[in-house]
């Protein structure tokens, strides 16, 4: 696991996985009334970030102290149903959910193994079996028990083609998507900058990862002014990014993790 997640690759299809953490209608109802997208992009970033980065190589004490955070700030994004309201129609929902959470940790295994295969190659089955069950720590850390995480990658493919079935976009969901790929505001800016420089290259990396349904539901159709960008920057991504030394590679990963240290050291806000 650490490996594939040391890997800046393996987070090309983090916006894929959001948009399919938004259409599974409780995370976009929580996202969509709680979530710090538009108004601290940076913090909502550095937070999601924290959390895998730190899970994957941080110490026990670590992970608790980044676990802890997130239970904290899943705390606040809830909402009862009123009375007659159904989970269609009335919008509750509990960020601290366990089916929901365990959607959200099976987003972030198949996203990062879904870049790193897409640039590195295909990971072999002792591997890919060993990063699977490694992978089980992204549920147990969001409080889901460890029997609700598929028992190997087979059962998981199960669990994912039923759960995949079941999203549904809502408005919300819609609503979000927009702030996620079309981020504007508040930003600092050279980040600003960087964003509409690198925009595009995230946003049909999105689109075509997607499952179509999804992707459609969403209203970002793949085209073939889609299909043809993301082929070419795959196929440059295989040729360079091997090439790339380490340091740069796994610099994202590096800076993260002293980043969280320095933080704890000075008890300042994860």
């Amino acid at each position: 696991m650490q490996t594939i997640v040391a890997e800046m690759c393996s987070f090309n299809p983090a916006k894929a996985a959001v948009m399919l953490q938004l259409a599974q209608p409780g995370v976009g109802r929580g996202v969509h009334d709680h979530s710090s997208f538009t108004l601290r992009p940076v913090e909502r970033s550095r937070r999601s970030l924290f959390y895998i980065y730190v899970m994957t190589f941080g110490t026990l004490a670590e992970r608790r102290r980044v676990t802890d955070a997130t239970h904290r700030a899943h705390m606040r994004v809830r909402k009862k149903l009123g009375p007659g309201q159904g989970e269609r129609g009335g919008g509750g929902y509990d960020a601290n959910d366990v089916d929901l959470q365990l959607w959200v940790a099976a987003t972030i295994y198949w996203s990062l193994i879904v870049g790193y295969e897409e640039v590195l190659g295909k990971l072999d089955d002792e591997t890919a079996d060993q990063a699977y069950r490694e992978f089980s720590v992204m549920a147990t850390g969001l409080r889901v028990p460890p029997d609700k995480w598929p028992r190997d990658r087979a059962a998981f493919a199960e669990y994912w083609e039923r759960a995949v079935a079941g999203l549904e976009v809502t408005d919300e969901a819609s609503s979000v998507s927009v702030d996620l790929l079309w981020p504007s505001r508040n930003l600092p800016w050279a980040l600003w900058l960087l964003t509409k420089l690198t925009g595009p290259v995230h946003r049909f990396t999105t689109i075509e990862l997607l499952p179509e349904r999804i992707r459609n539901d969403f209203g970002y159709p793949s085209t073939v002014y889609t299909r043809f960008m993301y082929w070419c920057k795959r196929a440059v991504d295989r040729i360079v990014y091997p090439w790339l030394p380490l340091s740069f590679r796994h610099f994202v990963m590096k800076y993260h993790m002293a980043d969280f240290r320095q933080r704890l050291a000075k008890g300042m806000k994860l």
